[in-house]
């Protein structure tokens, strides 16, 4: 997992007035299955499309959650448990794949939706 906490991006915006304003984003987590990816480059690379694609989506890219073993929840239990104790409204996966741990991917993201009442966004 990689913790990005306490690299919250603020915004300067400019209110009518012309005064700055400074705007927190919304905090994301994002997903991924290692053993979904060739190599360790590739998880890397992986990490850092996440962090583009939430910062052009204005979301603060708070964790990443790695699932290393494809036979273990454990990564994914430690998203899950994240997302409800931090209250987090947004989760970011590369693909739906990468949801495959305890099923179809489909009832999975469903499932943290309903579970958790934050988004999951899959990467175009």
């Amino acid at each position: 997992m990689v913790n990005l906490e306490g690299a919250m991006t603020n915004y300067d915006l400019r209110t009518p007035t012309g005064r700055r304003k400074q705007v927190e984003l919304p905090r994301a987590y994002a997903y991924l299955c290692e053993d979904l990816l060739v190599c360790r480059s590739e998880v890397n690379r992986t990490k850092e499309r996440l962090a583009r694609f939430a910062a052009s989506s204005n979301l603060e890219l708070a964790a990443v959650f790695v699932g290393q073993d494809p036979r273990s929840a454990a990564g994914f239990g430690r998203l899950l448990e994240a997302v409800i104790r931090d209250e987090v409204k947004v989760v970011l996966v590369p693909s739906v794949l990468h949801l495959m741990v305890l099923g179809s991917p489909r009832r999975i993201k469903e499932y943290i939706e309903a579970a958790t009442e934050a988004r999951v966004i899959t990467m175009p």
